[in-house]
Order: structure tokens, then C-alpha cells, then sequence
């Protein structure tokens, strides 16, 4: 069975291509998409400008999706469950992830930017980076790497219920960040 997925060949080019539709693995999963965010780092892969990837590219990391098949598993995932993932891949084996520090590893592989993304009707993703929403709404649900993003930031800088904060840019990001 096909299924239709986005891709980027080149800068400037989106196409709507067909390809069989993955299989889940044992230790995967497969994913049926509900909703994908467009981030900027997937606006900078269209225009050229993001310096991380390499094309042709499946754009896509922030997003909702359903489990439709998967293995027995010690995370309590099942069938039918609304989900989302961490898309960070890191390796575990450098100085950084060694540390703690897997934000920093020197293997990082993000997707949508060094491995393909989301933007496919089907999905397979390793067991391990799978989240259940927790009965957030699919919509919802797609928001919640960049909230993670901006709540991150909020806590490491620190702010009080009465201080005074400069958000710079107005993207999804510094709007969630201006109500975290």
C-alpha cells in the first residue's frame, strides 16, 4: 500500500510524492499523522538558509499522531493511542551524551533536518521516543515540542510572576514562551 508524503528536493521546491507505506519493526512503531507544526527550521530548509540539512528532505518534527501498530513494549504503549515523540536523536557515545549534555551531541540527527521528518500520512519511530499525550487533543499535542522549547527557556532564565520579560520574535515559539 502507498502513501503520500511531503518532501523538499531542493531549495524553493515542495512536492506531494507517493511511497510505500513502513512497516513497524519490532522495537518501532507505526504512527498515523494527525497534525505537524511548520517550524522555522523547516521554513529555512525550503528557502536554503538552514545550514543542517541535506536534500532531498522530509520536513517535520513537531507533531500528533496515532498508534496503529506496535509491539509489546514497557512504556504501556498500545494501538489507537494519541501520541508525539522527542525528535532528537542523539548517540549516546560522545562527550556530550556521556555528560548528560544530549542536546550537544556531536551526532545529532533532528528530524526534518538530518534524517527525513514527519510529514507522511504513515510514520515508524523507535519505541523509546514515543509519548502518550496524556489526553491532550491531537491539536494540542503538536504543540508541545516548541512549548517544551520555550518552557525550557522560561525556567532556565529564571522569571518570576512579576517580572518584566522581552520576548524577541514572534514566532510560535516566542508567543508560547510570552505565556509559559
Amino acid at each position: 500500500m502507498n502513501m503520500k508524503y511531503i518532501s523538499i528536493p531542493k531549495p524553493g521546491i515542495v512536492e506531494i510524492n507517493e511511497r510505500e507505506m513502513p512497516v513497524a519493526l519490532p522495537g518501532t512503531a507505526l504512527l498515523k499523522l494527525h497534525y505537524g507544526g511548520i517550524c522555522g527550521s523547516d521554513l529555512g530548509t525550503y528557502r536554503g538558509s538552514f545550514l543542517y540539512t541535506k536534500y532531498p528532505r522530509v520536513p517535520g518534527h513537531e507533531f500528533s499522531a496515532e498508534i496503529v501498530d506496535i509491539g509489546a513494549n514497557e512504556r504501556g504503549l498500545k494501538e489507537g493511542m494519541i501520541v508525539t515523540a522527542n525528535p532528537y536523536f542523539n548517540c549516546g557515545q560522545c562527550y556530550s551524551c556521556t555528560r548528560g549534555y544530549v542536546n550537544c551531541c556531536m551526532s545529532n540527527q533532528t528530524l526534518g533536518a538530518q534524517r527525513d521528518g514527519v510529514f507522511m500520512q504513515y510514520i515508524t519511530l523507535p519505541v523509546e521516543r514515543i509519548y502518550e499525550g496524556g489526553g491532550l487533543s491531537p491539536k494540542v499535542l503538536a504543540l508541545l515540542e516548541p512549548f517544551s522549547i520555550s518552557y525550557h527557556a522560561v525556567k532556565r532564565g529564571k522569571v518570576k510572576p512579576d517580572d518584566n520579560v522581552l520576548v524577541v520574535g514572534s514566532g510560535t515559539i516566542g508567543c508560547l514562551a510570552a505565556t509559559a
